[in-house]
């Protein structure tokens, strides 16, 4: 496993996300939230060291509402926040994570998502020979070892297709080297959510499509609500019901779709 990234424990207290200047040595129980910090929009690392995106802008949105907790946010790899909710070294994961019954089975998940995507995939633009599931056997792709949806798939895909599995490489990149290599023939396709799609074919003018899928297909890659996740802990519970109130207020008072909005360009929260 690869050595953690940096830990930016000073981010959401010292910086930005300390109300009053707040120290865990004010006795207030401390919140330490795993991320990956990536991929952008949801989350990136500025030139300075600092992190940023919407995840991070919802957590301190939280955190504005929850002034009995100090809280902190810890910068890791994404298999890692859920090692660290099982060790309690994290009171909560945070990283764009959907509702897999695996996952639900042991971390609890709240009543409130904070993101609704449109999962389905990523082609060459004016490609029409991927359109469905049943396209993607023999085509190339490239994934991350991560344990996220898109390696999920790709292997229960090709334990059903022995015979005319998905070409996988397994790569560390980020979604732009993605996009580029589809638009350039390099590879045929990936799976993606729209949002993220949309912002960088607006921001880079990649040739690509978004390739939509009804309903029941997307749920087949993905559930479209992502949430905030807490160990099955008596502490868990309380604080898991904590955070649901206060993404009830966030959606109430606009604030929730105020921040998709700014990182997005359009209202993926609900």
């Amino acid at each position: 496993m690869r050595k953690l990234l940096v830990v930016f424990f000073a981010l959401l207290i010292a910086g930005n996300l300390a109300a009053g200047g707040r120290k865990e040595a004010s006795g207030k129980p401390l919140v330490r939230v795993g991320t990956a910090g990536m991929p952008a929009p949801y989350g990136w690392t500025n030139e300075d060291g600092s992190l940023d995106g919407y995840d991070q802008a919802v957590v301190h949105a939280v955190a504005e509402l929850l002034p009995q907790y100090e809280f902190s946010l810890e910068v890791t790899e994404f298999p890692s926040i859920f090692v660290g909710l099982d060790s309690g070294r994290y009171q909560i994961g945070v990283n764009n994570i959907s509702w897999r019954a695996e996952r639900a089975e042991k971390y609890r998940f709240p009543e409130h998502h904070y993101i609704y995507n449109d999962t389905g995939f990523i082609v060459r633009k004016g490609r029409n020979d991927i359109k469905t599931f049943e396209d993607l056997a023999g085509k190339t792709t490239v994934v991350e070892p991560d344990g996220a949806f898109p390696q999920l798939f790709t292997e229960e895909f090709n334990a059903a297709h022995p015979a005319n599995p998905i070409k996988v490489t397994y790569v560390q990149q980020d979604s732009l080297k993605t996009y580029l290599d589809i638009s350039q023939g390099v590879i045929d396709f990936s799976f993606t959510e729209q949002a993220s799609v949309t912002l960088r074919e607006k921001e880079f003018n990649i040739d690509v499509d978004f390739i939509s899928l009804p309903k029941a297909e997307q749920e087949k890659l993905q559930n479209p609500k992502s949430y905030f996740v807490f160990p099955r802990t008596v502490e868990g519970e309380k604080l898991a019901a904590e955070v649901d109130a206060a993404f009830a207020r966030l959606i109430a008072n606009g604030k929730l779709r105020e921040l998709s909005i700014r990182y997005f360009g359009s209202d993926i929260s609900q």
